[in-house]
Formats: structure tokens, sequence, C-alpha cells
């Protein structure tokens, strides 16, 4: 581990991969720029309606000219894939003072089967993920992510989703929960299981949701080789959610949505002598977006209530509203707007939890068909009831990714990050910069 000091080596080897990422990132711009040259005399066509720049991207992806061909595996698809990032951040470990740069390249090879069925549908995928850093070994990781995802065709009306996955990942050096003086970042295990039910027979639709998550936390090592226990965040969710809609024009609903949700921690008590487990409701009224295609989306605001089972620990309760909604300025910009309020968990002693409310607006514009540039700026203010505790977080990033054939991709992103604190030591400013390459078969 490094002690805090720029060994000269160190230096050099970071400049140098630093180096080799500025040079890759020159080089895909000049390719960007032979391919443009060639691409702008093609016509590009309209936005269909209601799909926006990322939208009419992701189609282009999935369609003859850009999805990769795969091989048939008896009735299913099987699409390999492998993706390489290589990132430089001045600011790895996320602290006020004393920010250490380095440069970290993530390897994630991907298997997937799909099913090629008339009916019904079935989805396996199983992504690695290799974490290797050049200068901070200790914060080396490799992630696992295993999903299963199936749709059963009931009736032409009714559809059953039945989805599990399973994760092995390591919170990042700025999640609200991390471990600052942790050595290496802390390892959690995430069960999911969803069982969803959609019935819309003609005006008047009702969906059932059904999700378990079970959450295992490893205990850390510090700096200083105390451990630190984290078996007092390891919690399960169960949740149900109900929604009614009535549709007023063709794909166009007003809707009401009802959840409840319990929330078990395996301790009974934490390391503060506090009782975590809670259960709490939300409900809302909205309504899908539809004007003339142009603008898209949905809204809706309601009421939200985290009940605490410890009586030392206040309950979280408020108003709640939420919007995602697409905006098609022009023929090849697309304006995105995102609102959004939630309880989150926290072990931070004397607190039920934080109310976590953000705001999102991205730009994505469409250079070429195979080229798309998007810009977005999100704010998230977290509010840690009980403590008086507020964390305000500005994102912003800004990228490009460029389509080459069905069998190749790349994208190039600057993000910035700063967060603020009423608590102390808990502020940071971090830039980072990524090239992404994406190799599919």
């Amino acid at each position: 581990m490094d002690n805090g000091f720029l060994r000269p080596n160190w230096r050099l080897r970071g400049f140098l991969r630093a180096g080799a990422a500025v040079a890759a990132a020159g080089a895909l711009l000049a390719v960007i720029g032979v391919h443009a040259a060639v691409a702008q005399s093609q016509a590009q066509a309209g936005p269909a309606r209601g799909k926006g720049v990322i939208e009419r991207k992701e189609t282009r992806k999935a369609g003859d000219e850009f999805r990769p061909i795969g091989a048939r595996v008896g009735s299913f698809q099987f699409f390999p894939a492998l993706e390489v990032d290589v990132e430089y951040g001045d600011n790895i470990f996320s602290t006020q003072t004393g920010g250490q740069s380095d440069v970290v390249t993530r390897i994630r090879p991907e298997l997937a089967l799909n099913s090629d069925w008339n009916r019904h549908e079935l989805k396996l995928k199983a992504v690695p993920e290799v974490v290797r850093y050049d200068r901070f070994s200790d914060d080396d990781v490799e992630n696992y992510d295993f999903s299963a995802d199936g749709r059963v065709d009931v009736l032409r009306a009714l559809t059953i989703d039945l989805d599990a996955g399973y994760k092995i990942g390591h919170e990042g050096r700025g999640d609200p929960n991390a471990v600052a003086s942790a050595r290496s970042p802390t390892e959690s295990a995430t069960t999911d299981v969803h069982v969803g039910m959609k019935y819309k027979p003609a005006w008047v639709s009702l969906s059932i949701d059904v999700n378990f998550t079970d959450q295992d936390f490893d205990d850390v090592t510090n700096r200083d080789g105390t451990i630190t226990n984290n078996d007092d965040r390891d919690r399960d969710k169960k949740e149900i959610t109900v929604r009614l809609g009535r549709e007023y024009l063709p794909d166009t609903e007003m809707f009401v949505e009802a959840s409840y949700n319990v929330i078990d921690y395996d301790d009974a008590l934490d390391d503060a002598g506090e009782n975590r487990d809670s259960d709490g409701y939300s409900v809302v009224v909205g309504t899908d977006l539809d004007f003339t295609g142009i603008v898209t989306g949905n809204v809706f605001a309601g009421y939200i209530r985290q009940n605490s089972d410890d009586a030392n620990l206040e309950d979280i309760a408020g108003p709640t509203v939420g919007a995602s909604v697409n905006w098609d300025a022009t023929r090849l910009m697309s304006v995105r707007v995102a609102v959004s309020r939630s309880v989150q968990e926290t072990t931070t002693a004397g607190s039920p939890g934080f109310l976590s409310s953000f705001a999102t607006v991205s730009v994505d514009y469409e250079i070429l068909r195979q080229l798309t540039a998007s810009a977005q700026i999100k704010g998230t203010a977290q509010n840690y009831r009980g403590i008086g505790r507020l964390d305000k977080v500005l994102d912003f990033d800004i990228g490009a990714e460029y389509l080459f054939n069905r069998n190749f991709s790349a994208e190039l992103k600057y993000a910035f990050k700063r967060k603020t604190s009423d608590a102390a030591g808990l502020a940071y400013t971090q830039n980072t910069v990524l090239l992404s390459a994406r190799l599919q078969f």
C-alpha cells in the first residue's frame, strides 16, 4: 500500500499509462473523423415517435446493422463479448485532502444466452470483471454478475416476468456507507429475485411486482490493522408494488401505484446498539406523457414513509415526486429530465437512514448515425434524519460513443464529481477520464 508519497517510478508509470490512454483517445478520434467524413453525406432518418437519441441508438444496436451475429446453441443464441476500460482518476480514494491519482484497467468478458422462441423468453448472462490499479494494488478486485431473466406469455394480455441475479461486488471509495479507513474496498454479495405480473386486456392495466434482495457485507481490515465489523449491515428487503392504470390515449396511462416493504437486518442490534429493522410504504399518483410524440415520459407525486423498529430512531416520512421526461428538441437532439426521491439505508449512529433526492438533466446529440455525444449534470441531496447531516453531490459528465460495426464500438468520457457535507472530512472533488472499447461477436 502506498504511504502517501509518490515514488518516481510510480509517477513515471502513471504518466506513461495516462499518456497511452490519451494517445489511444487521439487515435480513436482520428479514426472517427475519417468515418465521419465518409458518412456525412448519408441522410439521417427522422426520429420515431416517442423515441429519443439514446433509444434510437439502442434500437440500432439491436438491429441487423450492428447486432452481433452470435452462434446458435439449440434453441438459444450465444453472444460472447469483451469490454476493456482504461480510466485515469485524480482522487481515487475520494479524500478531502491529499488526493492520490492512478490509472485503473477493467476487463469484463461477457457470456450471454438468449432464447429464440416464438413465445416466452429466457436470457442468461455471466459478466466477471477484473479490476487492476497501476499504483495502489490493494484496491485490485474481482467482481461477478450472474443473471437469469425470463418472461412467460400466458395470454395475449397477460405476461409474467421471472428474474434472478447474484452479484459479488465492491463498494466505491466515495459510497455514502463505505468505510473511509479501509485498506481495500468493501466486498458485498447481493442476491435479487423478482416476480412480476402485468395484465392489460384493454384500456385498463394491472401490474404486481414482488422483489426480494439479500445483501451480505464482508468485514474490512483498516490501514492501521484494526478490523471494522460489517455484519451489522447485512440485511434483506422484501417489497411488493401494485400499479393500476387507465389508458386515455394510445399507450398513455394515468396510474396509481402503491408499494410496501419490510427490511430485516441479520443482527438484532448494530455496533451502536440500535435496531435497524424497519417497514415502509409509498403511494403515488401519476400519468404518462405524450405530446405529439415530441415530449414523452411520465410524472408522479405522492407520499413515502419508513417506520423504524427502534424507538430511539425517528421515522422517515414526507412527500415524494418523480419524473422521467424526454424532449426531442430537434431531429438529432434529445433533452432528458429525471427527478426521484427515495429512502436509503445507513448504519451511521443516531440516523435511521437518509432521504435521497436527485435531479438530472442530460442532452444527447446524434452527430452521425454511428456517433452519439452525451452530456449530463446531476444534483443529489442526501438528508440524514436524526443527526442533522446533509450531503450534496454534483456530478457532470460528457462523452461520445462510436459504433464502428456490429463487432466493435468505443466510448470516450470525462466525468467531474464534487461532494460537500456537514460532517467533517467527507467532502471531496474528483476528475476522471475513461476510454472504453467493446468487442462482440
